[in-house]
């Protein structure tokens, strides 16, 4: 979906919008050993919990965003507001 895709936008009461982005990497940062990324937007927020879980569990980092609408200064942008952060390292104790 285009961050100014009108037609799934959620209304007043409509469904909300969340983006989940996870990333793997391992290594120094100019010649990184492992750089991968999983990119997901779905309204279902257990889902993406679940799918989340699941990727932390392989070593991502998984970081939940709600998109929302901004009212000004443009209202056709999103805008993301963090929901909760995964990581392996919290996920082991």
């Amino acid at each position: 979906m285009r961050d100014t895709d009108d037609r799934l936008l959620p209304g007043p009461g409509g469904p909300r919008r969340y983006r989940l982005d996870a990333r793997r990497f391992r290594g120094p940062l100019h010649t990184p050993a492992r750089n991968d990324h999983e990119q997901h937007d779905s309204d279902d927020l257990a889902g993406l919990v679940e799918l989340a879980r699941a990727l932390v569990a392989e070593g991502f980092t998984a970081w939940i965003y709600e998109r929302v609408r901004r009212p000004t200064p443009w209202p056709e942008a999103w805008d993301l507001r963090l929901v909760t952060q995964l990581d392996p390292d919290r996920s082991r104790g």
